[in-house]
């Protein structure tokens, strides 16, 4: 009878899966398989825990940035539920992160200004669009934030014509 290279292991969640150990020795396959049970979950559980955790942190996020928005006087954006929920935790982290570099910056900028200028930009496709770029750094934030709008509250093009 040949060892099994893919045992059956019971997992402490309770599930029972297949776990491929060819590349471990035939005679510590049964105590892996064991170890594995006892001190894991299946993949399904895993990723059911992993799934959770994110949502958390999102929620999480969604509640800070909702508290940012208040306390600066910025207004809801505009979209499909889905876009205002994931444009308003990215407004809030591009804000931040320009309140952060406000003082740090070799060329010093009022952060507030900023911010006034970001309560003209309501679209939430405009947040996602434009900010979520995880190359930008301060100065090409700057420049998308205040150059997006126009007195007008045109969104400005860099076309002449």
């Amino acid at each position: 009878m040949a060892i099994a290279t893919t045992p059956s292991v019971q997992f402490k969640c309770g599930h029972s899966e297949a776990k491929g150990l060819s590349s471990t020795p035939p005679g510590k396959r049964k105590a892996k398989a064991f170890g594995l049970g006892r001190n894991f979950v299946c993949f399904r559980c895993f990723k059911a825990s992993r799934r959770d955790e994110f949502d958390k942190h999102n929620q999480d996020q969604l509640i800070q940035a909702q508290g940012f928005d208040e306390e600066h006087g910025l207004p809801e954006l505009t979209g499909s539920d889905r876009q205002v929920r994931w444009s308003t935790t990215v407004r809030y982290q591009v804000l931040t992160e320009l309140i952060d570099a406000a003082e740090t910056q070799p060329r010093p900028f009022d952060a507030e200004q900023i911010i006034e200028v970001a309560k003209a930009l309501v679209r939430a496709g405009w947040w996602l669009d434009n900010t979520n770029d995880k190359d930008l750094d301060v100065d090409d934030l700057l420049t998308l934030i205040t150059t997006a709008v126009d007195e007008d509250n045109l969104v400005a093009t860099e076309n002449p014509f």
